[in-house]
């Protein structure tokens, strides 16, 4: 199908798409861009109106300058405010009135680089202070607002933190809005962040991982069962037979040359999570050499056999282990992860849920020992929000900077 200027010029069955001969243009400065009814109706929404009430004064606008074809950008401002008082002037009393919805772009100016400000990267960022994504969403749709309003096309970056620091502080806590400045005093570490979460099979680590990762912005997840997976492609059984089996089941090797039942489960274990864990910290060797942050999760992190201590001064390591204590809810856990995994059945965890259990008690007996933070995994939002407390108050402390050297430093 072409597209021709006019019914008459069409061949014998083509079809025609007339072109507009209406076209309307605002012109901002040097340039002139279209006219567009739906970015003045998206901006009189995001200022209080109904979308019904915004798209009746989108159009009425659009009619009384199509005569005109070109509009000021500042006299079409007027011109929408003047409608919206005309029409609403009872039922909108008090409401801001709306900037000229022209779609241009609030440019936010660093010291190397200009970035276009976005209000969904600016809700995301901010979700690492804890803030639930509404709440952050919430915020960052306010300082659009303001923006808007102000009619400003740019803005340096510091003004715009201490911009969103202030509105955190007004509508929220200070806790909230320093772990904001933290995360961006952050934003170019000199050395990895390492987040580890340790904890029994079924506890939600791999979810609340991803969640967390999601939050801060993290692109790597890597699971110590694909290493697992990796390393049984490369050594026999015949050499290193607990790498073969799930981990509450690296005890059956054990059982045929003896081993006392009793023992056996956490022993093959924690042969099991050594052999693994010479993988991980090469993982962790290459995210030190590139800088690259990442969280390793799975049930071979455990306190004490990790041997991180080496990485100390390479990079920030914050472990912590995800735990469910009441033993109804844990074994609930399981039916879903059938439906997520289709080799995983329900059947299987509940046949070995007690060697579960005695692998939990384990870990948890060695975070205890080792002063390591557990995190009670109830519901997910309430896990996601108690870790990033952790992680934010462990990278301050590593840091040592204080909520006024904060303020100081990036504002």
């Amino acid at each position: 199908m072409r597209l021709r200027p006019a019914a008459s010029s069409a061949l014998p069955g083509e079809s025609v798409i007339p072109l507009a001969r209406d076209n309307l243009y605002v012109v901002d400065g040097d340039r002139k861009v279209p006219f567009l009814r739906g970015m003045i109706t998206h901006s009189l929404v995001e200022r209080g109106l109904s979308f019904e009430d915004a798209y009746e004064v989108a159009s009425t606008v659009r009619e009384r300058v199509k005569p005109r074809k070109v509009i000021e950008k500042k006299d079409l401002s007027l011109l929408i405010q003047h409608i919206v008082q005309e029409k609403f002037d009872k039922k909108y009393v008090g409401a801001p009135p709306p900037a000229a919805a022209v779609p241009t772009t609030i440019l936010v100016r660093g010291q190397n680089l200009n970035l276009p400000f976005s209000k969904g990267l600016l809700a995301q960022s901010l979700q690492a202070s804890g803030l639930e994504p509404s709440a952050a969403y919430e915020v960052s749709r306010e300082i659009e607002s303001l923006l808007w309003r102000r009619e400003q096309e740019e803005i340096k970056r510091d003004e715009l933190r201490r911009l969103i620091y202030e509105t955190i502080v007004r509508k929220y806590d200070r806790k909230f809005a320093e772990r904001y400045l933290l995360w961006r005093y952050f934003k170019a570490p000199d050395k990895p962040l390492i987040i580890l979460f340790g904890g029994a099979t079924g506890t939600g680590k791999s979810t609340v991982a991803t969640e967390v990762a999601h939050r801060l912005g993290i692109q790597r997840i890597l699971a110590t069962d694909t290493v697992r997976q990796i390393m049984r492609t490369m050594v026999s059984r015949d050499l290193l037979p607990t790498i073969h089996y799930s981990s509450y089941e690296a005890w059956r090797d054990r059982m045929s040359i003896g081993v006392d039942p009793d023992t056996a489960v956490l022993e093959a274990f924690r042969e099991q999570a050594v052999r693994v864990l010479v993988g991980v910290r090469a993982m962790i060797e290459r995210a030190i050499h590139e800088n690259f942050s990442m969280i390793v999760e799975g049930v071979h992190i455990v306190p004490g056999l990790t041997q991180l201590e080496r990485f100390a001064e390479d990079a920030y390591i914050v472990p912590l282990v995800i735990s469910t204590l009441n033993h109804e809810n844990y074994l609930e856990r399981f039916p879903i992860r059938q439906r997520e995994a289709e080799n995983r059945t329900s059947e299987r965890y509940r046949r070995n849920f007690d060697n579960i259990l005695k692998i939990q008690d384990y870990i948890l007996e060695m975070a205890e020992h080792y002063d390591i933070p557990i995190i009670e995994n109830l519901h997910l939002d309430q896990t996601v929000s108690s870790i990033l407390t952790v992680i934010t108050n462990a990278l301050r402390e590593k840091l040592k900077i204080s909520g006024e050297e904060l303020v100081q430093r990036v504002l």
